[in-house]
């Protein structure tokens, strides 16, 4: 049963406070976690409804305090964005993006191509080639075998024995006769 009363005395620092009861003028006991959690502190001059209840001891106290007070008053909506954000217009297309898009394919596809190409070009050159070093003059066997010093070096970079005799004997700086008998790639053609 709910019982109608007034908040008489109220020890905010304390977290406690006394209802005189209506009809009776009784002073009873209540803590604040009687009242209804998140809403406004209770102050004196309150009117309230609870229950009543009986401890072990005898004494009588207000449990389940309420009240229209203690209710929190609405929360404020937040305000509301301008509506002019709403109502502009997307940017119009610009017709010449397309064009835009395409030349730049162009243009970064003629970079890739050009890239290989100069790639592919510079790895037939030399690899090294000394400051002040001279190629020998090809002779007329040379020529008509097909060889040319183009910078290979190891044996791992010929194809056949004769084209490493040739590199031996007529290229600069090969690293193919590693006891100097004068015998290229001897592991690797097997002599």
């Amino acid at each position: 049963m709910l019982y109608h009363g007034t908040i008489s005395r109220w020890h905010d620092d304390k977290g406690f406070g006394f209802i005189t009861q209506d009809h009776t003028r009784e002073e009873l006991f209540f803590d604040l976690s009687d009242c209804p959690p998140g809403g406004v502190r209770p102050q004196v001059g309150f009117v309230v409804y609870f229950q009543r209840q009986q401890a072990a001891n005898g004494k009588v106290s207000a449990r389940q305090v309420q009240g229209k007070v203690f209710t929190a008053p609405p929360a404020a909506s937040p305000p509301l964005p301008p509506l002019d954000y709403v109502l502009t217009p997307a940017a119009p297309r610009q017709p010449h993006s397309r064009v835009h898009g395409i030349v730049l394919l162009l243009l970064l596809t003629a970079g890739v191509v050009g890239y290989a190409s100069f790639a592919g070009r510079s790895s037939a050159a030399p690899a090294s080639s000394a400051v002040g070093a001279t190629r020998p003059a090809t002779t007329p066997a040379a020529a008509t075998a097909g060889f040319r010093c183009d910078g290979r070096q190891h044996c791992s970079q010929m194809n056949t024995l004769q084209e490493a005799a040739y590199f031996l004997q007529h290229c600069p700086d090969t690293r193919m006769d590693g006891d100097g008998d004068g015998q290229p790639c001897e592991t690797q053609f097997a002599n």
